[in-house]
């Protein structure tokens, strides 16, 4: 309890994992709707393929969106470990 009282540990990096989970399911519905709106208006091209083309690079960004938030906390820790180390 303390360390979270102290912000010596981080909450937000296991919250970017949950949002980029729920990111990636979001990213799924909206594709299968599309993708179903698409074979209903008989749409093979604008209602198929392209919506899972731009499902993939959806992903693809949403991933890298993820990761650079990571990599700031993680450099933070980092930062911290160097700033910690004795001085010669």
């Amino acid at each position: 309890m303390w360390d979270f009282l102290s912000f010596d540990t981080f909450i937000a990096p296991k919250i970017i994992r949950v949002v980029f989970a729920l990111g990636l399911l979001l990213i799924a519905i909206v594709t299968l709707i599309r993708v179903v709106i698409g074979i209903w208006e008989l749409a093979i091209i604008h209602g198929v393929i392209l919506p899972l083309i731009a499902a993939c690079i959806g992903v693809l960004l949403w991933r890298i969106y993820c990761e650079l938030l990571l990599v700031f906390f993680d450099m933070r820790d980092k930062l911290a470990d160097i700033a910690s180390r004795p001085r010669v």
